[in-house]
């Protein structure tokens, strides 16, 4: 099943997305679909000459040659067909008349709603249908509904053919929507395919905001002890939050004895707790001189703890992984896991792993990273977050203007980083002959293994090769090389280490537009790293970035 809850498809084209309003292609398919549903966690598929059923949309199996045109949609039970007034159940067999002619139709919550033109429906049975009054313009038609069970998001076009949204939180009656939303990704039409929802998915959507508020007051809860207490002691200059991206996550300060229960619980596996984020104390040096006794703390973030789960069963051979496959094995049904839970945001791929298991959850996350290259782990106290770097980025506007509000900009470029020339391999046949007694090792592909290269950078740099673009998913030789282009790096990385001339507090992942004018340097960067002083204004924040 294709790993992500908001699916789209059009004609012969797959997109999916993440948030519901970017959208990307996921495939080409070498079939025009009519129409298309998920259904029990299967396609189903009308054809020019059938209707279809499909695990992946790769392999097609006939269901029935009889169904060669109208809508598809479910409710969960029942599998229908709505072709203009005519809507036919094809597990019961029985067909409703109605007085509609229906574009699309969808089953939301206990209500059937269907679009006609500009308008909304809704039905209890199927049978009759009433007007849902809503607060729309009169410039919309074609109107798709996308449903994913917090929320309903409507697209239509104007008389000027542009792409709109909006959206409404009340799932019961669909009367009152949000302001509209451009689209921007006008390449494809999003209103005249059929959307889907998988609540199957095991990706999430990231949420995030751009409220830098934060929690002052420091906690201490000592090892072994349910008692919390506020740190009053500590020096707000000593503060600091340092984190590095797939390394670092940790905070130090200097705490002084102010006779407090607080100072006393500043011991070895103590947990401090900062701005809702839980860190062990793992490195107290203690101080007594000039008559005060101090603490010097280095706090390690939570999720580090999960070096302390082990995985003793080997899953032998080489095997294929998602993330969410290895994150499974180690995490779920452990009876070790110490409370760890996990999330994966956007699309991964899957890859082989050979003899998966026997180490520490440390070395899993180290296997994800070293497997998925692009993979970021940023974690939510004991919940291991798993991102793509598109699900992990988000921009909210921030500028870095060396000279206005950055002191220093230092700039790296390496090279090492550079793939412009992979051998790709696609998915393999299955050459099994239950009927033979002789084994046969031999490998066959549908397609042979192929070099894709990006010519633009081999011409500047060379020939930089890369590890090999191993995909089971891939079946026909345009769709892997189309793929595997996306895979290279073929240009060097710039890494930018920013002094900035604020306080504020730092979001990881945030991209922001970086201009130095001395080197005629404009680009968005994400930030990968930084260090922050929240209690002391004079220090201010160093930001570190990767384009």
């Amino acid at each position: 099943m294709i790993n992500s809850k908001y699916i789209y498809v059009e004609n012969n084209e797959v997109y999916t997305s993440l948030d519901t309003q970017s959208w990307k292609k996921y495939k080409g398919l070498d079939k025009t679909i009519i129409s298309i549903d998920y259904f029990k966690n299967q396609f189903y598929v009308i054809l020019a000459d059938g209707l279809y059923i499909s695990n992946d949309l790769e392999v097609f199996s006939l269901v029935n040659q009889n169904y060669t045109q109208g809508y598809l949609f479910d409710d969960g039970s029942n599998l229908y067909i709505v072709d203009g007034n005519k809507i036919f159940n094809i597990q019961s067999g029985v067909e409703n008349i109605v007085n509609l002619s229906i574009s699309s139709i969808e089953y939301i919550q206990t209500f059937f709603f269907a679009t006609v033109g500009s308008l909304i429906y809704k039905s209890k049975d199927l049978k009759n249908f009433y007007l849902v009054k809503t607060n729309f313009d009169a410039d919309m038609s074609n109107l798709r509904l996308l449903s994913d069970m917090n929320r309903v998001i409507i697209y239509f076009n104007d008389s000027k053919n542009v792409i709109y949204s909006r959206e409404c939180t009340n799932t019961a009656n669909l009367a009152y929507w949000n302001d509209v939303v451009q689209i921007s990704n006008n390449d494809l039409s999003l209103v005249d395919g059929k959307f889907m929802y998988n609540d199957q998915a095991y990706t999430e959507t990231p949420i995030y905001s751009d409220d830098r508020s934060f929690d002052k007051v420091v906690r201490v809860k000592a090892n072994g002890q349910d008692k919390v207490e506020a740190i009053t002691s500590i020096v707000p200059s000593s503060f600091e939050v340092q984190w590095e991206k797939n390394s670092t996550y940790q905070l130090q300060f200097t705490a002084y004895d102010d006779g407090s229960l607080a100072f006393e619980m500043i011991t070895t596996e103590a947990e401090i707790v900062f701005n809702g984020q839980t860190f062990i104390v793992k490195e107290p040096e203690y101080d007594y001189s000039g008559g005060v006794a101090t603490v010097a703390v280095t706090a390690t973030h939570v999720y580090n703890e999960i070096s302390r789960i082990r995985q003793y069963s080997t899953k032998s051979g080489t095997l294929t992984y998602s993330v969410q496959d290895m994150l499974s094995f180690y995490l779920d049904n452990n009876s070790d896991n110490q409370g760890f839970t996990y999330k994966v945001y956007g699309d991964f791929d899957k890859k082989k792993i050979t003899d998966l298991g026997n180490n520490s959850g440390a070395d899993m996350l180290s296997q994800i990273i070293s497997s998925w290259s692009t993979a970021i782990i940023f974690p939510n106290n004991k919940c291991i977050g798993v991102y793509t770097p598109d699900a992990f980025d988000k921009n909210f506007g921030g500028r870095i203007d060396f000279g206005n509000n950055s002191s220093e900009v230092k700039m790296t470029i390496d090279s090492t980083s550079i793939v412009n020339r992979v051998k790709c391999i696609g998915a393999e046949k299955d050459t099994t002959d239950d009927s033979s007694d002789t084994a046969n090792d031999t490998v066959t592909y549908y397609f042979d293994p192929f070099m894709v290269q990006d010519d633009a950078s081999v011409n500047s740099w060379g020939i930089h090769l890369g590890e090999d673009v191993n995909d089971e998913r891939f079946k026909d030789v345009d769709s892997m090389r189309a793929y595997a282009l996306t895979q290279l790096t073929p240009e060097p990385s710039i890494s930018i280490d920013v002094t900035y001339s604020g306080n504020e507090m730092p979001i990881a992942g945030e991209q922001k537009r970086v201009e130095i004018k001395a080197a005629n340097f404009v680009s968005f960067v994400s930030v990968i790293g930084y260090t922050w002083y929240p209690f002391d204004s004079t220090q201010t924040t160093d930001l570190e970035f990767e384009n």
